[in-house]
């Protein structure tokens, strides 16, 4: 073992039906460094984790683990953990019934008590002890969270970092964030690069897995960079260059990320007049106040605004997933009327929602049922649709948005997330809509991906469809819109046009407070 190394993977080969996960992949990792690890969505990253993890157990791959030198032979996650690694999924995974010191001790409520020198177990729970732990570790990581606050009331960044205390619990020798930035606010993020900051100076190694190559920039010591479940390269700090790391990831060169748009926009295809939408929880208030915007053909319209400003939530009324309570939707100048997902897709609107495992896939289907699934009409034929048609059908999409997969019959559970999201896409798309919505399209996205998504939203614009755009990172927005609708508290702060849009300009209107409605009706704003 190379001086300095906690934790190394050597050679590790997984193989799943058809397909060559990880091929001979290496990777080491240093006593107190944050290593980045990055590629493709498909680069076995994934995989590499899982076998890390105790997912996939020892003997369902080959290739050597070692920690400290010592060869380990994990046979699920409960080894690893006990070994000393220690795993933060993508997914929010919490116990939203319990407070954060017991989901924190979850498995392991009655703790250990120390008695006259020796170890015991009590059967009871001693909630004293357990919530003096919690505010121990919660402090020494410098996480701010209440032990005993109800897990329900956290934002999505705080069970982010409540994850993240309850994998520091058992005190691992290395910590693995698997995209742990995916629906964190600019203000999040900066919390999390803190804890990891902190985690690093006590010694405390990092596997830090992200799509955005600014994060890897700002936190990282090191990169290792994968593609087609190969080793690619990997670069210490001093030799980061992003041109090369993109080129490595992607296997090409990428001139321009975001490219540009040409074509001429039309006239108005959608509008919508005073959306209001009832909140499901507080009674007499708004989620969503007298919104009102329009779309024109071949027009990008970003939806700014910062985490919970009420951007997805009027997405999902337009598309009919929540009640509107009072307003007009309008398409081509003609009032429609849509109480729920099939009225929209008759009308033309179609969605790619940001949580595609809830709404934007069947996970016990392939890739060509997925994509057909979303117009049968345009291939059944007398109430009957045949494997045939469900294969032509989905084929040019699989083709178009280069889907990596074996074939259209691969099952979608067992693709990699951004995959997973090209899938998405391709169903939406196959509703041939004359509106489709874009709720936070490139999420879990690879670079090259998302330039290969930014140039299908042009192909679109070109052909005349009306796009809404909904994106947390402002660059892309920024580089993607032709104009810009600005939410806040679940109202349209502003309006700007490319020439207007700055990041100021776009956060001061993302950062305008609203008074509550009076029973007249009238509200009153005042600016931060």
């Amino acid at each position: 073992m190379e001086k300095g190394y906690v934790l190394e993977a050597n050679d590790i080969t997984k193989r799943f039906p058809g397909v060559l996960a990880n091929d001979a992949v290496c990777l080491n990792v240093r006593y107190g460094e944050v290593l980045g690890l990055i590629g493709e969505n498909g680069a076995g990253k994934s995989t590499l984790l899982k076998i890390l993890n105790g997912i996939y157990p020892h003997g369902s791959y080959e290739g050597r683990l070692l920690l400290e030198g010592n060869e380990i032979t994990p046979a699920c996650t409960m080894d690893a953990m006990k070994e000393g690694i220690g795993y933060v999924p993508q997914e929010t995974n919490v116990l939203k019934n319990f407070s954060v010191a017991e989901n924190i001790y979850m498995s392991d409520l009655r703790l250990e008590k120390v008695h006259e020198d020796r170890r015991s177990r009590t059967p009871f729970v001693n909630f004293k002890e357990m919530y003096q732990a919690c505010e121990k570790l919660l402090k020494e990581n410098k996480i701010d969270l209440n032990p005993r606050a109800d897990v329900r009331k956290l934002s999505v960044g705080q069970q982010q970092m409540l994850m993240i205390a309850r994998a520091l619990a058992t005190k691992p020798k290395v910590l693995i964030l698997d995209e742990p930035t995916t629906s964190l606010s600019s203000s999040d993020v900066e919390r999390l690069f803190e804890v990891v900051r902190n985690l690093k100076e006590n010694g405390t190694s990092v596997i830090f897995v992200t799509h955005k190559l600014d994060e890897i920039l700002e936190l990282t010591d090191r990169v290792t960079i994968l593609r087609d479940g190969k080793n690619i390269s990997t670069f210490e700090k001093k030799e980061y260059d992003t041109s090369k790391i993109i080129a490595d990831m992607i296997g090409r060169e990428i001139s321009d990320m975001y490219p540009e748009r040409e074509n001429k926009i039309g006239e108005e295809v959608f509008r919508v007049e005073d959306l209001t939408v009832e909140h499901p929880y507080i009674a007499n208030r708004d989620l969503i106040h007298k919104v009102s915007f329009s779309v024109r053909a071949g027009e990008v319209v970003g939806l700014g605004g910062l985490v919970g400003a009420g951007r997805s939530e009027v997405c999902s009324a337009i598309y009919g997933m929540m009640p509107i309570k009072s307003g007009k939707v309008f398409l081509n100048g003609k009032e429609i009327h849509i109480k729920s997902s099939e009225d929209a897709v008759h009308n033309g609107i179609s969605m790619v929602s940001e949580d595609r495992k809830r709404y934007g896939l069947n996970f016990r289907w392939d890739i060509q049922k997925n994509i057909a699934i979303s117009n049968l009409k345009a291939i059944s034929r007398a109430y009957f649709v045949s494997d045939k048609s469900i294969a032509d059908r989905a084929r040019p999409y699989f083709a178009d948005l280069r889907v990596k997969a074996p074939g259209l019959n691969t099952g979608v559970a067992t693709l990699s997330g951004g995959n997973q999201q090209k899938v998405v896409i391709a169903r939406a798309l196959n509703t041939e809509p004359k509106v489709i919505i874009l709720d936070e399209p490139t999420k879990g996205i690879d670079v090259g991906s998302k330039n290969e998504i930014y140039q299908l939203i042009n192909e679109l614009a070109a052909k005349g469809v009306a796009i809404i755009m909904i994106s947390s990172e402002l660059p892309e927005l920024m580089a993607m819109s032709d104009r810009f609708v600005i939410m806040a508290e679940g109202h349209v702060a502003g309006e700007l046009n490319k020439e207007e849009a700055r990041e100021a300009s776009i956060m001061h209107l993302a950062t305008k407070t609203f008074k509550n409605v009076s029973k007249s009706g009238k509200e009153e704003t005042k600016d931060e």
